[in-house]
């Protein structure tokens, strides 16, 4: 392989390090809860009579003495409303806010954020979900986190209900770009959040100017978590995933489509234009494709170098699947995942230069 091979098992090994690096960085939830008084939950609901119930559930039987619950029904055209009424009938802390959909020039999802905030006046916001399901320690333990390190914004992300391939062969790439894109501490580049769960403390979230100030954003976790940051809050990206699971990632294909949609959601960011966004997709598709396979055809043909450019990326595999729960045996399928990654990197990359990448039914384009 000569100075390819090495290159290559050297690039491994570093993103390998990096990985395992901020996985180290990621700080566990405290597990003693605290009470900071008042909290308001926010929940955006578009057509998600599938999940609203098992959240709303897990919301209500927090073991926290304040909570305020409102659910943002986003023009569903399903039982969500009928099913959050329930919900409402039989708890006084819930509230149903109606929306008709998003204005021009406004994300639905950061839309159906703000419209739950209109009326908030709790020291804390908590944006969740709604196909995420809480233990009842999660707002306790939320707010120890941002007590112990004096935090203005904690985001979490929720882990499978069960063992999947999609977290196997696309999220340990997706976190892998991340981490490597993105700060969990916020100090540096972009600000690390996960729109699964989203706690903000409320005056610095005014200050921010709320979800307005990035009204058109469909990258809204990572570009609301950045916002919080350079208006002078303190955010931080923690591992609370022991409190939240998410059911919107059960199936390889309900993953794929998920990891499509944010990155075309993500490329619209920086990128000018549907060719931009097809290059700059395309490019990064072709790139993880090669990246996965020249190690094993290498390795499969006896190169050493090949060999530990494999172990690299179990490695980096590995520290995912042991952080989310899921069989770290399935580590040896690293190369795989990139490629895997890779071509749903190219399927995104053909979908936004046509425009055809929605999430119910809406353009998930900037």
């Amino acid at each position: 392989m000569g100075k390819w091979g090495v290159l290559g098992a050297a690039v491994a090994l570093a993103r390998a390090a990096v990985t395992i690096k901020v996985w180290q960085e990621v700080k566990r939830l405290p597990a003693a809860p605290v009470d900071a008084g008042p909290v308001t939950v926010v929940v955006p609901a578009r057509d998600e009579e599938r999940n609203i119930d098992r959240c709303l559930t897990g919301l209500r039987e927090q073991d926290y003495a304040d909570l305020r619950i409102v659910v943002v029904d986003d023009a569903s055209t399903d039982r969500t409303a009928e099913i959050v009424r329930r919900h409402a009938a039989e708890d006084p802390r819930v509230r149903l806010v109606s929306s008709s959909g998003p204005p021009s020039g406004w994300a639905g999802k950061v839309h159906a954020l703000h419209v739950g905030t209109a009326d908030a006046d709790t020291d804390w916001l908590l944006f969740v979900d709604a196909d995420t399901e809480a233990a009842p320690d999660l707002v306790g333990r939320l707010l120890a986190g941002a007590r112990r390190d004096d935090l203005d914004l904690v985001s979490t992300a929720g882990r499978a209900t069960r063992p999947s391939a999609g977290w196997w062969l696309l999220l340990p790439p997706v976190n892998q770009l991340l981490f490597e894109t993105t700060t969990v501490d916020g100090r540096r580049g972009m600000a690390l959040a996960v729109g699964h769960c989203i706690l903000v403390r409320r005056a610095m979230y005014e200050r921010a100017g709320g979800w307005a100030a990035i009204a058109g954003s469909r990258a809204d976790d990572v570009g609301f978590a950045t916002l919080v940051r350079d208006t002078g809050g303190r955010t931080r990206y923690v591992d609370g995933s022991d409190s939240l699971t998410t059911t919107g990632l059960d199936t390889f294909g309900d993953t794929w489509a998920s990891m499509r949609k944010s990155m075309v959601a993500g490329t619209s960011m920086y990128a000018k234009g549907p060719a931009s966004a097809f290059l700059s997709l395309g490019s990064t598709g072709l790139a993880h494709i090669a990246y996965g396979v020249v190690p094993v055809v290498t390795a499969l043909r006896g190169s050493k170098l090949g060999m530990l450019a494999w172990l690299a990326q179990s490695a980096a595999e590995w520290i995912y699947l042991k952080r989310t729960r899921q069989p770290q045996s399935a580590a040896v399928l690293g190369p795989l995942a990139y490629v895997t990654f890779g071509a749903m990197s190219l399927e995104a990359a053909w979908q936004a230069l046509h425009g055809t990448t929605k999430w119910k039914d809406r353009d998930v384009r900037g």
